[in-house]
């Protein structure tokens, strides 16, 4: 909410610039398990989740480098073994599509892809927190309720029972790769991706 009010500023101005600048978030979910079709309505699941807001959407996965594992894709079109569950109105942004791309820059420095961690800091916590500095509502909770059991549970089960999951995300396979990555931005904020055709999915983008 901070970050949301600062970029957005105050008084009459910021009035008008919010009726200039509203758009849409949605939470777009997706399961990696096929055994979330049973779990989900108990309020669980081993769920994706990517912020769509303009056009684009967000997400966080892991990698082994010191660098941003945010990335951006065409919503609803996550990279990896993933199946779109549903889309999840969260509520309305007052930034422009400049400010948000420049909102999810800077987080990009906060969530590195050498940081995450399936129960700590995974696709979902990064989603919630992208949601609340937009709209001032963090995700539902469902999303990573499964995460925060196992959280407070961790201290009760035997090492190597919580394996490394590869996120979905864009992974630099060489050298040269990761010195694109270094150089790489976001999608155009004046561009809007096309419509999906189906697969293949667009290649995503992460974010520097």
């Amino acid at each position: 909410m901070q970050e949301r009010q600062r970029l957005a500023g105050g008084g009459p101005q910021s009035h008008q610039r919010s009726q200039r600048h509203r758009a849409e978030v949605f939470l777009n979910v997706y399961d990696l398990l096929q055994q979330n079709d049973y779990t989900y309505w108990c309020g669980i699941g081993v769920f994706h989740s990517g912020v769509e807001v303009y056009g684009v959407e967000y997400a966080f996965g892991g990698h082994e480098f010191d660098t941003p594992g945010v990335f951006a894709t065409n919503p609803r079109e996550a990279p990896g073994t993933v199946a779109w569950r549903e889309a999840v109105p969260v509520g309305f942004t007052d930034l422009s599509q400049e400010e948000v791309h420049a909102l999810v820059q800077r987080m990009g420095q906060e969530y590195k892809g050498n940081r995450y961690h399936l129960l700590q800091m995974n696709c979902n916590h990064f989603s919630s927190d992208l949601c609340a500095r937009l709209t001032g509502q963090p995700a539902p909770a469902w999303i990573n309720r499964l995460a925060s059991i196992a959280v407070s549970l961790h201290c009760l089960l035997p090492q190597g029972w919580v394996p490394p999951l590869r996120p979905p995300t864009a992974v630099p396979l060489s050298a040269q790769d990761l010195e694109q990555q270094e150089r790489s931005r976001l999608l155009d904020p004046f561009e809007q991706p096309g419509p999906s055709e189906g697969p293949p999915r667009s290649a995503p983008q992460l974010i520097a």
